[in-house]
């Protein structure tokens, strides 16, 4: 009797020790994992061995999730830089390229354009080759009627030069601007150019003209 009782204590104490060790080891397992995962803002479920009544070990798993700014599934809203066409307008000012064939090239207008961040904006004299690179290469061409046309022989200047040109590339704006009030208004380059203005507006009427027509270049990609 005294053997059989001192059997079952010896078992008691060794499963009672047993689950307590392996609960303490469990725990500081569970810890360190947990120090581990805050820095990526998300803790593993927590495992914990713990004695039952009956002498034999349970296993209960605590899910514990801590999000925060840095986890991967919660993400800040972007903030679009867009002024709804697309393109936006500082993207587009930089991609735009603009000419003015004016024999004024200090036209006050060049300047103010640059200065509103207009970049690739050139202003020269004439042109003496309609294939010249620096037209290929604009969007959009101001030509002045006056002046200008001379190099190529264009049947009265500015406005044979901007026909030819709008003949030429179609795809391009071409924009006519005089300082006369007379002359022909029935001439065909009026019709075909894509708008025409007084030398003397307004330089933020050639500004919304850019603004418009870099819109319908540069469109949403």
């Amino acid at each position: 009797m005294l053997e059989f009782l001192q059997e079952n204590i010896y078992k008691l104490m060794f499963t009672g020790s047993a689950a307590i060790v392996i609960g303490v080891i469990a725990q500081r397992v569970s810890s360190k994992k947990k120090n581990g995962e805050k820095e990526k803002g998300q803790e593993e479920p927590s495992l914990v061995i713990s004695p039952s009544n009956s002498g034999n070990t349970e296993t209960v798993i605590s899910p514990v999730f801590n999000f925060t700014s840095q986890d991967p599934l919660i993400k800040p809203l972007s903030r679009m830089d867009n002024d709804g066409s697309g393109q936006s307008l500082e993207r587009r000012k930089a991609l735009t390229k603009i000419i003015f064939i004016d024999d004024d090239t200090k036209f006050r207008v060049v300047q103010i354009l640059k200065k509103s961040g207009w970049i690739n904006i050139k202003a020269i004299k004439d042109i003496k080759n309609i294939d010249d690179l620096v037209i290929r290469d604009a969007d959009i061409v101001f030509v002045d009627i006056q002046g200008v046309g001379k190099a190529l022989d264009c049947k009265d200047e500015g406005l044979g030069l901007a026909l030819n040109l709008k003949q030429k590339y179609p795809s391009k704006k071409i924009v006519i601007y005089s300082a006369e009030n007379t002359g022909d208004r029935f001439h065909e380059a009026l019709r075909k150019a894509d708008s025409f203005l007084p030398k003397n507006a307004e330089p933020l009427e050639f500004q919304s003209l850019v603004e418009q027509y870099s819109k319908e270049i540069y469109p949403n990609d």
